[in-house]
């Protein structure tokens, strides 16, 4: 490789963190809101278990329309669709700061999924187009790594935000990320080609395999018992202190899920995916059905959120590996159908998790986490069954 070579890898690469910086925007975006619940209640005169409907709003506007809105802008430039998206983002985002009813805020949140889930597609094919195929994978975790640098610094940082001048702050704080990454974009990033169109009938088409669908419900399954805590994390540790505790708590959560991410991916590379999954599976559900006595004091909790992160965000990679596998060259769009599939359980999360707040209080949530992620461990195995038997039909008919 001559050194121009690597001034251009090295030019792209910066280009790719231009991107990342706007999934860095969209996942503050969608993570901030656990924090700001009981803030939001208050100020709208309605329950923390309906405001905490404002996240199912989003997880499934994203995990229904992200594969609409980017189908619909498959043949618009990539600059355009990137800028574009991004600004239209901010703008929602201030409207979410000025909405003074739920259903204004449940309206700003279902436009600003649907912007996020055409940016985030879009930034991805964008960056994979950007460099070189021997730098495709390393172009792609940056990209992505930027949703989870949102829960390490930016929703920290938009919840300290929040404290000092109130929740609707926080909302203001995404728009001034979100507007720093399209300026970034508009004048740093080259031509980038269209890529060809992927129908929605071509995605849905996957759905109809069972060794895919499969897949995709552990996926919902362990996520639905996740974010039916997460999003009620500042009713849970209300005890253990004020909204500085719940930064700091989920801080720590976004350290460990990077960490999470990162040792399950090398993990499913070294050893194999499915024995990493379930050690992950097992540790989290049985995190959560202890989620009762983590609950005592500052350092039990901090704990329980560590390795929840840990665990929990350790699914991710083997379960995108997984896909991969069975998909072929079907896999990016797979990968796709595996982002909604987080985003829906988010929704189903928070939506069951709201109802186990307003009918038996936030100390029962456990419950609902440790039950869904007994049900994700179940489907393993079945998951697998079907793996083996598309393969097997694979290799006795190629075509």
């Amino acid at each position: 490789m001559t050194a121009a070579d690597n001034d251009n890898d090295s030019a792209s690469l910066a280009t790719v963190a231009i991107l990342a910086f706007g999934t860095f925007a969209t996942g503050t975006d969608a993570f901030i809101i656990a924090g700001l619940l009981p803030s939001i209640a208050t100020s709208l005169h309605t329950t923390p278990a309906a405001a905490g409907q404002m996240v199912t709003a989003f997880a499934l506007a994203y995990a229904v329309g992200s594969p609409l809105v980017v189908t619909a802008a498959s043949g618009w430039r990539r600059r355009r669709v990137l800028v574009g998206s991004l600004l239209l983002f901010a703008l929602v985002n201030v409207v979410s700061a000025l909405s003074m009813s739920l259903a204004m805020l449940a309206t700003t949140r279902v436009l600003a999924a649907l912007l996020a889930g055409l940016f985030v597609p879009t930034a991805t094919a964008s960056a994979s187009a950007l460099v070189a195929p021997d730098r495709r994978g390393r172009a792609l975790a940056i990209v992505l790594g930027g949703t989870s640098l949102a829960t390490v610094l930016g929703v920290p940082i938009g919840l300290a935000v929040a404290s000092g001048v109130g929740w609707r702050g926080g909302f203001v704080f995404v728009s001034a990320l979100a507007t720093v990454a399209a300026v970034g974009i508009a004048l740093l990033l080259p031509p980038v080609a269209t890529p060809p169109a992927v129908s929605l009938r071509a995605r849905a088409a996957l759905l109809h395999r069972p060794d895919i669908l499969s897949i995709l419900l552990v996926t919902i399954t362990a996520n639905t018992g996740a974010f039916a805590v997460y999003t009620y994390l500042a009713l849970i540790f209300q005890p253990v202190g004020g909204r500085a505790t719940v930064t700091l708590l989920i801080f720590t959560f976004g350290i460990a899920a990077v960490l999470g991410g990162y040792l399950s991916g090398h993990g499913s590379d070294a050893w194999a995916a499915v024995p990493v999954l379930t050690v992950a599976l097992v540790v989290s559900t049985i995190n959560h059905f202890l989620l009762a006595v983590w609950v005592g004091s500052l350092a039990t909790s901090l704990l329980y959120v560590a390795v929840w992160g840990i665990a929990g965000w350790g699914t991710v990679p083997p379960q995108q590996h997984r896909l991969v596998a069975v998909a072929g060259p079907a896999a990016p769009v797979a990968l796709s159908l595996n982002a909604s599939g987080i985003y829906l359980g988010i929704g189903l999360g928070s939506l069951l998790g709201g109802y186990v707040v307003d009918t038996a209080g936030p100390d029962r949530l456990w419950m609902v986490a440790g039950a869904c992620g007994t049900l994700a461990l179940l489907l393993v195995p079945l998951s697998v069954t079907m793996e083996r038997r598309a393969t097997s039909r694979l290799a006795l008919d190629p075509t």
